[in-house]
């Protein structure tokens, strides 16, 4: 008996120890640490980690997207919100228009918003106010132009919102020309990705969001308007400085977080991304900017840019495994020329589908089916088409059977010839045996 309580006691203190152990080592889950987001890509197997809630990465020129998390979310965009000011304005102005400052443009701004000081009837050109616009992100330029445009905050937001969906924005709603707060103010990554798309297709835009100061006329008082760029990643000397950054538009409210639409280039790529939400790390540093670091340098060191097909050029039946008898003879083309990012692992797949119904003849410029590559997940398709005619007898062989017939004229000639000159000589010989 006491044997068996010994036995009893030595277990229960060896599993007492046990979980001893176990909860020394088991780690702990501390709530205040903020959560990363790990997302694994095709190229290369390379992970990336976001900091922020919202983020898209994509070719700046093509629209083609590297990578993306959250980016169909709704959210705040800040002062992000002036891009598409900007690219009313432009479709609605010329750059030396001059602009008489509209004082109820002035009003309705918070004091902690950033503005350019611009004075009621002030006369100031388009191309001023879209340079204080873009680089100080000045909330009174972005009314100003608004008024002038469609003569209330009101109706060019309505301008606003027309263009989000000419662009295919889903998911957008804007208020006001500036991005003052508003909860019905808001857009995703993506469709921000649109609108930034759109506006890098401007010059002066470009040009304007590379710049790092910016001035005014001083004001009657003496007092001077000289800004700088809200835009960090291309402020040298400031500890987020990227050598390749280009622009675009930062923003930040204390609801909005620091949002950004970024680009960069090198070599001859150009990259965009849209970073929405972002906050502070716990060493206080800037989501947005380590963000869109670790996205530029992601794409640029796994992508490179190729023509994967051009117009008119054309394919390698060779390598085309479904292909149709039919389309033995046609040299096979591409109608389109595409550009596309491409992992430099080239980890990326094509695929032919044919028409059902291809039949001879086949006319130069038919559209024969298409070419679908695949990168990434995302498939990207151009038409295929034939670059000669093809009918059902080759001019080799038509030209062959001509021959063949000419010939045979000739002898079906030669023979008649002389089968009328034996009926001849049979019709003399049949006369002369009747004498």
């Amino acid at each position: 008996m006491n044997k068996t309580k010994n036995k009893l006691k030595k277990i229960l203190l060896f599993q007492l120890i046990l979980l001893i152990i176990i909860s020394i080592y088991s780690p702990t889950c501390i709530a205040d640490e903020p959560e990363k987001q790990v997302n694994e890509t095709t190229a290369a197997g390379t992970e990336i980690t976001v900091l922020s809630p919202h983020a898209i990465l994509m070719d700046a020129t093509t629209g083609q997207i590297l990578y993306e998390h959250n980016a169909r979310e709704q959210a705040y965009p800040a002062s992000v919100t002036k891009l598409m000011t900007a690219i009313l304005t432009l479709e609605n102005c010329k750059l030396d228009d001059e602009v008489t400052v509209d004082s109820k443009a002035l009003l309705g701004i918070p004091r902690s918003y950033t503005v350019a000081a611009l004075q009621p009837n002030e006369k100031i050109t388009v191309e001023k106010l879209l340079n204080v616009l873009l680089i100080p992100s000045a909330n009174d330029a972005a009314n100003v132009l608004a008024f002038h445009i469609a003569g209330s905050n009101e109706a060019f937001a309505e301008m606003m919102n027309a263009k989000a969906k000419e662009l295919g924005c889903e998911n957008t709603h804007f208020t006001n020309p500036s991005g003052i707060h508003d909860d019905n103010h808001y857009t995703t990554t993506f469709d921000m990705a649109l609108i930034g798309k759109y506006a890098y297709t401007y010059d002066i835009i470009r040009e304007i969001a590379q710049k790092t100061e910016y001035e005014l006329p001083n004001l009657p008082d003496g007092k001077e308007r000289k800004f700088k760029t809200t835009n960090t990643l291309i402020t040298p000397k400031n500890q987020y400085f990227y050598e390749n950054a280009t622009g675009l538009k930062t923003g930040y409210t204390d609801k909005a977080k620091s949002c950004i639409v970024a680009t960069a280039k090198k070599d001859d790529v150009e990259l965009m991304c849209v970073v929405l939400g972002g906050d502070k790390t716990e060493d206080r540093k800037a989501q947005r900017e380590i963000d869109c670091k670790t996205l530029f340098e992601y794409g640029f060191n796994n992508y490179t840019g190729a023509d994967v097909c051009v117009k008119n050029g054309s394919a390698d039946k060779s390598k085309i495994s479904n292909l149709p008898n039919t389309l033995k003879d046609v040299d096979i083309g591409y109608s389109e020329s595409l550009h596309l990012l491409v992992p430099t692992d080239n980890s990326y797949t094509t695929a032919y589908t044919f028409n059902d119904d291809i039949k001879l003849p086949i006319k130069k410029g038919e559209t024969l089916g298409n070419i679908t590559y695949t990168i990434d997940g995302t498939e990207y398709k151009v038409n295929i088409i034939a670059l000669n005619d093809v009918y059902p007898i080759s001019t080799k062989d038509v030209s062959y059977l001509f021959k063949v017939l000419l010939i045979a004229l000739v002898l079906i000639f030669l023979v008649s010839i002389v089968k009328k000159k034996n009926r001849k000589k049979e019709a003399k010989y049949f006369k002369r045996s009747l004498y």
